[in-house]
């Protein structure tokens, strides 16, 4: 799949629980955009705890005038966790792209015994209502193979530089990381970033 460098915008909403670096991924994100010399707009939106709760983002690259994604209008859902990213499947347009980590990290009410959670099947049977365009796998696997969970968002980050979908090289990526963390996690981010890029184009 070819880099979009075209002048429209290009939507990603990026969906999952508090504690798992969905801030720090949009921001990564809109930084490497202004590396690349694109102009960018970022919200979020917590869930009712700050950690545990739903957190979804949205970054849009291009001459958007606000941060607001309408449903239908997402190019690409990047889901944290499955049933995460069916929170806010309906953001994605027609055609659009999900990247989806298959790792399930479940809900205080299913965790409690009040609710139950879907299966693999009807969680991908109900995004497929919405788009075929699905590139799924264990984000946590990758990150925990890297050197730590807590790389999961820098997996996610690497995936959605191996879509394609947004004009963002792997060198503005990768520079971005080394720039943002310290010395010590550099190491680990950029593996798990690099890990990222290649598992997503092996998949597309």
């Amino acid at each position: 799949m070819s880099r979009n460098t075209s002048n429209t915008i290009i939507n990603i909403a990026i969906s999952g629980v508090g504690g798992q670096g969905v801030l720090t991924l949009a921001e990564l994100l809109a930084k490497a955009a202004l590396k690349e010399g694109l102009n960018v707009r970022v919200g979020e939106i917590h869930g009712m705890a700050q950690r545990g709760g739903h957190v979804v983002c949205t970054v849009r690259i291009g001459d958007a005038h606000g941060p607001v994604i309408d449903t239908g209008t997402a190019d690409l859902l990047v889901g944290f966790e499955p049933v995460e990213t069916l929170r806010e499947i309906h953001l994605v347009k027609r055609g659009g792209y999900v990247l989806m980590s298959s790792h399930i990290q479940f809900p205080v009410a299913v965790s409690m015994g009040k609710a139950k959670y879907p299966s693999n099947d009807e969680i991908l049977d109900t995004i497929k209502t919405f788009t075929n365009k699905i590139i799924e796998f264990d984000a946590m696997e990758v990150a925990r193979n890297s050197g730590s969970s807590r790389a999961l968002n820098m997996v996610m980050f690497g995936g959605i530089i191996g879509t394609g979908l947004v004009p963002i090289s792997k060198d503005a990526a990768l520079q971005v990381i080394r720039e943002s963390f310290p010395s010590k996690f550099e190491k680990i981010n950029t593996i798990a970033a690099e890990t990222g890029i290649n598992k997503v184009k092996q998949l597309l």
